[in-house]
């Protein structure tokens, strides 16, 4: 949610609109494994004991607001993109990867913070059996949601996260004109895309922002999502993650749609989901919809 700031253009035909991020520092970097215990039993006839072992084994970029690091460009729309960028790190469908149901079951509550991989291999498995056109009666924006492979989380968990934020009556939709549906596959206007810090500060870095490790964000088509923001929130939603996943998805997509960052407009009021809010609240209280539950938008003073 907070972050920084923006460098290029959307690869897709739908986003050639210009975007605003925060600021950004350099890069830093940081790698650790996640080890999943397994357990293997195995008996031999009568006077054989059993044996068990593990195995181990946010223009056209904007920072995330999600921990706070500004952003790199205040602005510069998708001429700011380079021309040049590598493309992104091949995927593939999660179905075809069969994905156990002891990964299933694994939850994200109150995970050890040294126990997330802050390193990937930069591939993606692709959440299947899309879904339901949402929204209005205008445009509507097809999505993809990926997962890269190793971390552990299922990619039809995130999708269905992904799907019930954008499908929210307070959420981008409310303005009546755009509309919302996850594909699985083809030609898609952005992708939401969980990833650990190492591949978000990549993809990211390769459109001139610097995640630090830290912060998600929007570069062309992509809607990176930090996987330690993902499960740990920031320290104004660290009891309620389920509500700061909800930020991230909003306020990234936000940008994608071309919104830029926004300051609180007055104490006790709600903090606009443009606001990078792990900076401080400014006097606003938490909130993490673009518009509340009579449809009206929830908005501050536009920030450069």
């Amino acid at each position: 949610m907070n972050e920084r700031r923006r460098p290029t253009p959307p690869p897709s035909s739908a986003t050639g609109r210009r975007r605003r991020g925060g600021r950004a520092r350099r890069r830093r970097g940081g790698r650790s494994r996640l080890l999943w215990p397994g357990l293997a039993a195995g008996a031999v006839l009568v006077l054989a004991g059993g044996l068990a072992f593990k195995g181990a084994t946010e223009p056209t970029g904007h920072s995330a607001d999600a921990a706070g690091v500004p952003s790199p460009t205040q602005s510069g729309g998708t001429k700011e993109a380079r021309k040049d960028a590598p493309s992104p790190p091949p995927e593939k469908d999660e179905e075809e990867k069969g994905a156990g149901e002891d990964v299933e079951k694994r939850t994200n509550e109150n995970p050890d913070p040294g126990s997330i991989p802050s390193s990937g291999p930069g591939t993606f498995a692709t959440a299947g059996g899309g879904g339901d056109r949402v929204g209005g009666s205008g445009r509507t924006l097809t999505y993809v949601v990926q997962v890269e492979d190793g971390i552990g989380i299922p990619a039809r968990e995130v999708a269905a996260e992904v799907e019930r934020v954008l499908a929210d009556e307070r959420g981008w939709t409310a303005d009546g004109k755009v509309g919302f549906r996850r594909v699985t596959g083809g030609t898609s206007d952005f992708r939401v895309r969980l990833a650990t810090a190492s591949t978000v500060d990549d993809i990211c870095g390769r459109y001139g922002l610097d995640t630090g490790g830290e912060v998600n964000c929007n570069v062309g088509q992509d809607v990176m999502v930090n996987l330690k923001r993902w499960l740990l929130a920031t320290q104004y939603y660290a009891d309620d993650v389920t509500s700061y996943r909800a930020l991230i998805i909003n306020h990234e997509v936000g940008h994608f749609l071309g919104h830029g960052h926004e300051g609180c407009p007055g104490a006790g009021r709600p903090a606009p989901v443009m606001m990078q809010q792990i900076k401080g609240l400014h006097g606003c209280r938490t909130n993490v919809w673009p518009y509340d539950a009579e449809g009206r938008p929830v908005t501050g003073p536009a920030l450069r």
